[in-house]
């Protein structure tokens, strides 16, 4: 799952990550002889809500199961995620810090489930205007009376951030009607 961005402002509300991610699952309960679990695609929809807030909504499952010599996933895992972020009032910065939480539920194999706790942080870096790389770390914190399900893990992501909307907001007017934070 990923983020809000320096491409967000009060009339750019909306956003679209694709990405994917990764658990380790070396010590985690639920998850017998798994190593990493690498989970393709994972895709969010996200909205800025104002002073640097942003919620959104996200899925992630094991869309490929394996790259022959790369990666095998024992076990298929889809993860539906309720989030909100923080971005310290930084929303139009080429360099975007985030902290993150929320509710997830998770599912392994079609029929194990459970609900987790999630927090973690993130860091969006604005390629172009409207474009952005994503990355967060978010620790999953998991019942105990699921364990043998879902152990409590750490999820690693990556995604492609896009936002839509004209913006009227601070940022400077460019030949593409759109720009950077001049900071003044």
């Amino acid at each position: 799952m990923s983020i809000h961005s320096f491409a967000q402002d009060s009339t750019v509300k909306w956003a679209v990550s694709f990405g994917g991610s990764f658990i380790d699952c070396t010590n985690t309960d639920g998850f017998v002889d798994e190593g990493f679990n690498v989970q393709i695609p994972n895709v969010s929809v996200m909205r800025y809500l104002d002073k640097g807030f942003t919620i959104g909504a996200g899925m992630t499952i094991t869309g490929v199961s394996s790259i022959n010599g790369l990666f095998i996933n024992k076990y298929d895992v889809t993860i539906m995620d309720f989030f909100a972020k923080y971005d310290f009032g930084l929303s139009e910065e080429k360099w975007v810090p985030q902290l993150i939480g929320g509710v997830g539920l998770l599912v392994k194999d079609k029929n194990d489930r459970s609900i987790s706790v999630n927090a973690g942080v993130g860091l969006t870096y604005w390629v172009l205007p409207k474009v952005g790389l994503n990355g967060q770390v978010v620790h999953r914190f998991v019942s105990e009376s699921t364990y043998e399900n879902f152990g409590s893990h750490t999820q690693v992501s990556g995604s492609l951030i896009v936002t839509f909307g004209e913006s009227k907001g601070k940022r400077n007017k460019r030949r593409t009607g759109h720009g950077f934070t001049t900071n003044n």
